[in-house]
């Protein structure tokens, strides 16, 4: 749930005009102006944090760029050898690390499995999903020598093809070499 913008209750100024409570000699203005300020800064930080948040409490989908992630999490994708395999299909051996097309999200393999039904082997955690379509296709990618595209979606298309006829870039290479 996000936070709750801050709206003033009372305005002081009107309390001044009526001699409320002995507040005449209060200068209500400025005291107005104080409320009005700390309702600015507090509904900015609402704001930005609804653009980073999602309601569930969870990071909003595609807040984190690959500039964004911290050595120790650069060092671990490098090292993760991902396999594009294309669209997922029923009666197939797939390894750790596979990567498959399923109504246009990326899903990668966790589990070493031969595939009977999708949503089966998703819901026993033998996939985790990596990049929906929307979200992915609404990804910025930075191009590179290698790769053309210019949203990750678009970047993991043509990293497929290329593995298909024969060239894997490397994660350094997709990435940017971060």
């Amino acid at each position: 749930m996000q936070a709750s913008k801050y709206i003033p209750t009372t305005d002081f100024s009107d309390d001044e005009a009526n001699n409320t409570g002995g507040r005449s000699t209060v200068r209500t203005d400025r005291v107005d102006a104080e409320y009005q300020n700390i309702s600015k800064s507090i509904n900015a930080l609402v704001d930005n944090l609804a653009l980073i948040q999602r309601d569930d409490g969870k990071l909003a989908d595609a807040a984190v760029e690959p500039y964004n992630l911290s050595s120790a999490t650069k060092a671990y994708v490098m090292a993760t050898k991902w396999n594009a395999r294309g669209l997922w299909a029923t009666g197939v051996t797939y390894a750790v690390n596979d990567m498959v097309d399923v109504g246009g999200a990326a899903y990668v393999c966790a589990v070493a499995h031969m595939s009977t039904n999708f949503a089966a082997d998703y819901a026993a955690g033998r996939w985790q999903v990596f990049a929906t379509a929307a979200t992915a296709a609404a990804i910025g990618f930075a191009q590179t020598s290698e790769i053309q595209a210019n949203n990750v979606q678009s970047a993991i298309v043509e990293s497929d093809a290329k593995s298909r006829a024969g060239y894997l870039p490397t994660l350094s290479a997709l990435f940017g070499g971060f």
